[in-house]
């Protein structure tokens, strides 16, 4: 016998695995990104500039595989690195202006396959999810448009 917070529990590990996948596979079919894993760097660059050890601890990898996808971005003119004036062992990473239009252009997309997804659900199971998600987005300590993320630079 499962508790309700257990169902729910397990729905939530079936369910966001599916919508990642839909989106994952919507990123990279649209050309925007090479890898999903670039999207998460460029959403926390997206609120603040962040270290490179910083990211690579957030994303669970190791700091070369970290330090390579930054190469990648920074490569794509997406983002900048520059040495920390506090201390030079510390290399600070920031999104650029194109970044931050390539990662909207993501957003609208993924939006884009979502709404059509969802446009079928009728209004009221609409106003159901709407409020779940609400609810979601307490729990996760979520704010709108991308996960609330701390200040990760030195």
């Amino acid at each position: 016998f499962m508790t309700e917070p257990q169902k729910l529990a397990k729905q939530l590990l079936e369910i966001i695995p599916s919508v990642m996948r839909i989106l994952s596979a919507e990123i990279r079919a649209s050309g925007h990104l090479p890898s999903p894993a670039q999207f998460g760097v460029m959403v926390t660059l997206a609120y603040h500039p962040c270290n490179l050890s910083s990211l690579a601890e957030e994303n669970g990898v190791s700091l070369p595989t970290m330090s390579s996808t930054i190469n990648t971005l920074v490569e794509r003119g997406w983002v900048n690195r520059t040495r920390s004036t506090v201390d030079r062992r510390v290399v600070n990473v920031e999104i650029t202006e194109s970044g931050m239009n390539h990662l909207l252009e993501i957003q609208r997309h993924a939006e884009h396959k979502l709404l059509a997804l969802l446009n079928p659900v009728n209004e009221k199971d609409r106003k159901q999810l709407s409020a779940g998600l609400e609810i979601l987005s307490n729990v996760f300590d979520i704010t709108e448009g991308f996960a609330n993320k701390g200040n990760c630079i030195d």
